[in-house]
């Protein structure tokens, strides 16, 4: 399969149309019906379904437009990595980290680390959802994953290490009931509404923060599940429920408050990267939460 033919199979998806197709490539219409019929015969499966008025795509040919739009994505990013690459002065480092709503508490240390320890690196940041993240990893477009702990998947394929151990807690408004209240206790939010991650969108989330609630005795009544943490904190700001999260979110928004957790239902921060990459290691190594490297003025 050629690209050629990759841009002729999305061109005909889009017109839904042959003739509309050939058209805006500029070639016969009958050099790309045999160009399609050449793609569906090496695909196996036919992908367009003729129709009096031009084509719709199959259930294959829908799957197959979605794979190469996705590629062809892929593609895109690595001619701009390429490009970066080649303009940079100095050596590259791609680190992709969780699009979270409280990352202070550990990408500044994280940076200056390498800062001092390897000043011939360029660390480029890629903010990322985890599913996007672990993806990204795996087919080496990112050299390190920032990520929580119950959001990756312990590989022999891959090292981790801590970035930070933070402590949990439970989110709620300050306008919500139990935000009014003088003192609150994890007794008083049984029954609740329960507002976190989708099972879909993040099934690590989900399920954690359903595991600490039964450590805790709490059975939330009603579980909304929103498609990520900054649709989960606008539910809360209005007044529907509370969720699980770092107790540094209430920090973050004056509008919210936090009743924390006990030391074991914490959560760590990894960072992840593949046992391949020997020069990622070794900066890696000598990384200690909490402990900013310092500069050797020695000599």
């Amino acid at each position: 399969m050629r690209l050629e033919q990759i841009a002729y199979f999305l061109q005909v998806a889009e017109k839904r149309s042959i003739t509309g197709a050939a058209k805006a490539l500029y070639i016969s219409q009958p050099a790309l019906s045999k160009q399609i019929a050449l793609l569906e015969q090496e695909v196996g499966v036919p992908l367009f379904e003729r129709q009096a008025r031009g084509v719709i795509l199959t259930s294959a040919g829908r799957q197959f437009e979605k794979d190469l739009k996705n590629i062809l994505k892929e593609l895109e990013a690595a001619k701009k990595n390429a490009a970066l690459a080649g303009k940079a002065k100095k050596q590259l480092l791609n680190v992709g980290c969780f699009d979270g709503v409280y990352t202070d508490d550990f990408l500044p240390q994280f940076f200056e680390y390498f800062h001092h320890t390897a000043p011939e690196l360029k660390l480029v940041l890629h903010r990322m959802s985890f599913s996007e993240g672990r993806e990204a990893l795996g087919k080496n477009r990112i050299d390190l994953w920032l990520t929580l702990e119950h959001e990756w998947e312990t590989s022999a394929e891959f090292y981790e290490k801590e970035i930070i151990r933070r402590r949990g807690a439970l989110i709620f408004s300050a306008r919500s009931s139990w935000g009014k209240q003088k003192q609150v206790e994890f007794s008083d939010f049984q029954g609740g509404t329960l507002v976190t991650v989708s099972r879909e969108k993040s099934p690590g989330i989900y399920y954690s923060t359903i595991r600490k609630l039964h450590a805790l005795g709490i059975l939330p009544g009603d579980i909304e599940e929103a498609d990520n943490i900054f649709t989960v904190l606008s539910y809360l700001k209005l007044m529907n429920g509370f969720t699980v999260l770092s107790e540094a979110v209430a920090g973050v928004f004056t509008d919210l408050k936090n009743l924390v957790l006990p030391d074991y239902l914490g959560v760590r921060v990894l960072a992840v990267w593949n046992r391949i990459h020997a020069d990622v290691t070794g900066w890696m190594a000598g990384y200690y939460p909490g402990e900013p490297a310092q500069k050797d003025n020695a000599g």
